[in-house]
């Protein structure tokens, strides 16, 4: 019924099979006695070697918990600048609202005092106008009484 070539196929596929086999029964008997390591050791209660890394994860939030506390300290005042320099800019601007007043109310008494001087300027000329026609009759009266005075020395 087989022929040869598959007889032979046959013959290596069960070779494969059988050292497959063998293979896993050494894998499950070595499983078998690490496991009973596992246990022998869990009886013993014979702690396992492991570095204690619980002062690493304490350090670890520390660093954590001040680079928080750290950045919202910085955001608090990077915050506070903003509000600082508005109330300084208010400020300022109060300053240059009542400088603005100053200048208006001295500006206004320096056209009051203008229209002042130029009212008192055109009375002083009026007055010094007239007080010069009150001069010219008294020079001329004077030059009047001049040539009186020498026609009679004359005479």
């Amino acid at each position: 019924m087989f022929n040869s070539n598959e007889k032979e196929m046959m013959q290596f596929l069960n070779d494969r099979l059988a050292k497959y086999l063998e293979k896993v029964r050494g894998l499950e008997e070595m499983n078998v006695e690490l496991e009973c390591r596992i246990r022998e050791q869990c009886e013993e209660d014979v702690p396992l070697v492991c570095p204690d890394y619980q002062c690493y994860f304490d350090t670890i939030e520390d660093i954590q918990q001040k680079l928080v506390e750290n950045d919202i300290s910085g955001l608090h005042g990077i915050l506070g600048e903003p509000t600082l320099c508005k109330s300084n800019l208010e400020a300022h601007a109060d300053s240059l609202k009542d400088d603005l007043l100053c200048l208006k109310k001295n500006h206004e008494e320096t056209e009051s005092l203008e229209c002042t001087v130029a009212e008192t300027e055109a009375q002083y000329s009026s007055q010094l106008a007239h007080i010069q026609c009150l001069t010219d009759n008294v020079e001329k009266q004077l030059a009047e009484i001049r040539c009186d005075l020498e026609r009679q020395n004359q005479e």
